[in-house]
């Protein structure tokens, strides 16, 4: 049967359309959906890939142009993650071209190879060998330590950087072994640095033992067995395919995972294993290799021929089990029966920039699309989690209890208002988190401090007139980093010297104000000299070793205080921590989003979890202008279910997700008169495409951060409990929206941030 003679191809381009070209003759045989192709677009030449074979194209054959050359001889994309990326097209409002490029990691598509490595061996056992062993005396000396040290280790590569470690020789010596014929250098594959430190020594670690909570959790995931079992008999496409597990912090979640894996595995099938922070993934790594060994890891921080090389052994079958961030959702299983999504309230599983896919959701469309399982984890179970699994939607288990019956450790609120009228001013550390700290240090005991701001304060101004210093580009005060001197700008990037006087009334020196984790660690170092501070944010930790370097740190004890961001209060099992400090629980609650009181929970809930896991208990306190607020009051009593209850009953008379869905769409550009214009037009045209019973249209306003990069920004949000609709509606809008070259328009379904 002769091959189709075109090739239909999507391109990674702002617009929603399948391209057909003609395959000549000398590729008729090559060209397989799945592979990446070069083609002509207009006076350009594109890679995009092709999602099918045909002979009925849309277009005139005489219209249609000729494929140039076949970018990757074989299938990247499985059919199974092509349809996962029409399905993300068209819920995200993006093209079917910009889903497919988020489903490749940067370096596949740049056909990174493996990476390589030279090591040493000795040369075969020979006579001569023998005899010149023996003679390596006086200056010799060094290059026989070498070969000694070489031949001790003759069951694992050494490089020629190891061998003079080890040996205590100079470079030279080993280059005249090399020489001599004594020594052989030959290239292997590298193998990848994963992040997770030292792999587990010996055989794999047994499962544990089940709680009776535990127990019930696996029976509830076993229970969604026909869902995941190819063509069994009576599966319904109704009943759920995922579970939520709520357990609180150090209930034993991970074990559940674990084992309901290797449940997985026993079937035949492969399992992802998602986290929300790369600075999670060490520990992860570590334990699931215990129980798995052909395991690998997918994240950004890896090498990027360490990725490829990873995705390339997941491609062919030689990985059971997938361990990374959000971008592991997209691992080449050729077998996927489960995806696990720890912490799955979490903000990092959406992604900002096309296509804004939801990892969670994503997740759910994968295992239907290939008669998978999703369990989604959390000790704060995002609201829209909570209420499917209240209709139903879900199937639910919980983990109400610690391991070994430890009790959750005890919230103190700190009253900073009455702390700052008694003091005359702003105290970064309480007199009540100060104690507990000493205390703490003085029993060799660990803390962790979580601040959600770096930097060392959040503006630099003149208290005489009121000037502020500003990024240039951007509606933002700059953040003063004082370890480099710099102000910055935490979007654009732009940087500034402070002022030695302010520009507008010359006063001298101009003040800093508020907070950051520089600050906090400043003050740290200063009340206690003596102990050993460490700093986890997004400045600190800029490669795969910082992260190791921390992590190693705390759970040696090398560190005594660990002063972070967010990234500090996810995933941490550090019995010796015993104090936990919220330096300010009231970053969130001045955000304008509706979110606020929720994140404000889950963060104090979360970070809160990362103390009294051990014999020795633990204590946290959270510093807040807002003791009263009953986001703070609900997480201090470790009260979820309250919490949510409230929360949902707000959100309903609001009419606020998870009882409405939003879309929103963010007009930007340079000139505001342009910005105005485009986005009263698309409200215009959105209106008439909308019936007015399926979806109500706010704005256009001015977004919270109202110029961002030199670019004014104005929003619209739509609310509707029809998103199928808006959909349509909006893609009828997209055309309109890409006509004005100077503005630049995003669609977000379900948006995480209103900034």
């Amino acid at each position: 049967m002769p091959s189709p003679a075109y090739a239909a191809v999507v391109l990674n381009l702002p617009m929603d359309a399948v391209y057909h070209y003609r395959i000549p003759e000398r590729l008729r045989d090559a060209v397989r959906p799945g592979q990446r192709l070069l083609v002509p677009f207009r006076d350009r030449r594109l890679v995009g890939t092709c999602v099918a074979l045909t002979d009925a194209p849309d277009f005139p054959p005489e219209k249609i142009r000729e494929l140039m050359a076949v970018v990757t001889p074989e299938p990247l994309t499985s059919p199974a993650l092509v349809a996962l990326a029409r399905w993300m097209a068209g819920y995200y409002l993006c093209s079917w071209g910009e889903a497919l490029e988020a489903v490749l990691p940067a370096p596949v598509k740049r056909q990174k190879t493996r990476r390589t490595v030279d090591v040493l061996e000795p040369a075969p056992p020979s006579a001569a060998l023998t005899e010149k062993r023996a003679a390596m005396t006086g200056r010799r000396q060094a290059m026989g330590r070498a070969l000694d040290a070489l031949l001790a280790s003759a069951d694992e590569p050494v490089t020629l950087p190891e061998l003079c470690r080890r040996a205590h020789v100079t470079r030279g010596s080993i280059q005249r072994l090399i020489s001599e014929g004594l020594v052989v250098r030959r290239t292997i594959e590298a193998a990848p640095d994963l992040l997770e430190g030292a792999a587990p020594a010996g055989s794999l670690e047994p499962p544990r033992a089940l709680t009776p909570d535990q127990d019930a959790a696996l029976a509830a995931f076993r229970a969604l067995r026909p869902a995941w079992e190819r063509g069994t008999a009576g599966s319904s496409s109704d009943s759920p395919r995922a579970l939520l597990l709520h357990g609180i912090t150090g209930s034993g979640k991970t074990e559940v995972y674990l084992q309901a894996i290797a449940d997985i595995l026993a079937a035949g099938r492969q399992a992802i294993m998602l986290v929300p922070e790369i600075a999670l993934t060490p520990q992860t790594v570590a334990r699931f290799r215990a129980r798995f060994p052909r395991l690998a890891v997918l994240h950004s921080v890896l090498a990027e021929r360490d990725r490829a090389a990873q995705w390339q052994d997941i491609r062919a079958g030689k990985v059971d089990v997938v361990v990374g961030a959000r971008s592991a959702l997209f691992a080449p299983l050729p077998n996927l029966g489960l995806i696990v999504i720890d912490e799955e309230h979490e903000t990092g599983y959406k992604q900002e920039s096309a296509p804004r896919y939801h990892a969670r959701e994503a997740a759910l469309k994968r295992a239907e699309l290939e008669h998978a399982v999703v369990i989604l984890g959390s000790a704060t179970p995002s609201l829209e989690s909570h209420l499917a699994a209240l209709e139903g939607r879900l199937a639910r288990a919980s983990l109400p209890s610690r391991i070994g019956g430890r009790p959750l450790p005890p919230v103190t609120i700190v009253d900073q208002a009455a702390e700052f009228r008694e003091r005359h001013g702003y105290p970064v550390i309480s007199r009540a988190l100060e104690q507990e700290m000493r205390a703490a240090l003085d029993r060799k005991e660990q803390i962790l401090l979580l601040l959600n701001r770096r930097g060392f304060a959040t503006l630099i101004h003149c208290p005489a007139c009121k000037w502020v210093l500003r990024c240039p580009r951007c509606a933002l005060a700059l953040t003063f980093h004082k370890q480099s001197g710099k102000a910055l700008c935490h979007y654009c990037y732009a940087e500034a010297e402070p002022p030695p006087a302010c520009p507008e009334c010359s006063r001298p020196a101009p003040r800093v104000f508020g907070m950051g984790t520089e600050r906090v660690e400043e003050v740290v170092r200063t009340l206690f000299p003596e102990a050993r501070v460490a700093r986890m944010d997004s400045d600190t930790m800029r490669g795969r070793r910082d992260y190791r370097a921390a992590f190693d740190g705390l759970a040696s004890g090398a560190i005594d205080v660990l002063v972070g961001t967010q990234m500090i209060a996810k995933g941490l099992d550090i019995p010796n921590v015993t104090v936990v400090g919220v330096v300010s629980a009231d970053t969130a609650f001045w955000m304008p989003d509706f979110r606020a009181a929720e994140r404000s929970f889950q963060l104090v809930m979360q970070v809160a979890g990362r103390t009294g896991r051990g014999p020795k208990g633990g204590r946290v306190l959270v510093q807040t202008f807002n003791p009263d607020h009953y986001s703070l009051r609900f997480a201090a009593a470790h009260d979820y279910d309250g919490f949510a209850a409230r929360e949902l009953e707000e959100r309903k008379t609001l009419g606020y997700p998870p009882f409405t869905r939003l879309v929103r769409i963010l007009c930007q550009g340079a000139s505001l008169e342009k910005v105005k214009a485009a986005a009263a037009r698309l409200r215009e045209e959105i209106a008439k495409a909308l019936r007015e019973d399926t979806g109500q249209i706010l704005g256009p306003v001015p977004a919270p951060l109202a110029r961002l990069k030199g670019r004014h920004r104005l929003q619209l949000l739509v609310k509707t409990k029809n998103l199928d609709f808006v959909q349509h509606a909006m893609r009828e809008v997209n055309a309109l929206s890409r006509s004005d070259r100077a503005v630049r328009v995003g669609v977000d379904v379900d948006p995480m941030s209103m900034l």
